[in-house]
């Protein structure tokens, strides 16, 4: 029996080269939102896996609390293999722990501002396959959050729920609403009365 109290939270962020123009706006935003969560009830604990061309993943099952955004832009945009990347790790993470101790909610969050460039190791297809196994066997949720890009088109495309896709514009006004329309979404999930993104949240983030 896990654990209905816990959530495990993974972030998927880009830091690729085209980044440096929102870099400041998407740390504040992503710190404001987690500093929300740690105060809501229940326990919750934070992955991070920040990916240009390569992929490194700088938190662990870390208290929100405690944790530090870094993001230093650089390089191409390697979407499939971070997010195949990061997925199969996070559930070999979640494994590890013993059957109490597991997260009764799981929810994976990709924050990008550009498309896929430079995967080696994943296709879409594969990156579909894995998010349909996770959310149809274990029930894991997927948010897809793009700038640049069709991100409900884009999302779809990867296996996402386009309730759980949103376009946000590269602006700094713009990423603050999406992260706190992000936050939004993530505690409904919490407790357990998901909610899809809105037509009003939708406009908030997009600027259109």
């Amino acid at each position: 029996m896990t654990d209905p109290n816990y959530t495990a939270l993974l972030l998927v962020i880009d830091r690729s080269g085209s980044m440096s123009s929102i870099r400041d706006d998407m740390v504040g935003g992503l710190t404001a939102m987690l500093a929300e969560q740690a105060a809501e009830p229940g326990l919750l604990t934070v992955d991070i896996v920040t990916f240009d061309d390569e992929i490194e993943h700088t938190h662990t099952l870390a208290d929100p609390s405690d944790i530090t955004i870094e993001l230093d832009p650089r390089g191409m945009t390697a979407l499939h293999d971070a997010i195949g990347v990061a997925v199969t790790g996070f559930g070999a993470t979640l494994r590890g722990l013993p059957e109490h101790a597991r997260p009764g909610t799981v929810q994976v969050v990709v924050v990008t501002d550009g498309g896929e460039n430079s995967s080696a190791e994943y296709t879409a297809a594969a990156v579909r396959d894995l998010i349909n196994r996770q959310s149809s066997a274990y029930s894991w949720d997927f948010v897809f959050l793009g700038a640049n890009q069709d991100a409900v088109l884009t999302g779809s495309a990867l296996g996402f729920d386009a309730d759980s896709s949103m376009t946000f514009a590269a602006a700094p006004g713009e990423v603050a609403m999406m992260s706190a329309n992000l936050g939004r979404y993530v505690t409904d999930v919490r407790k357990k009365e998901k909610r899809g993104f809105t037509a009003e949240e939708r406009i908030e983030s997009s600027g259109t």
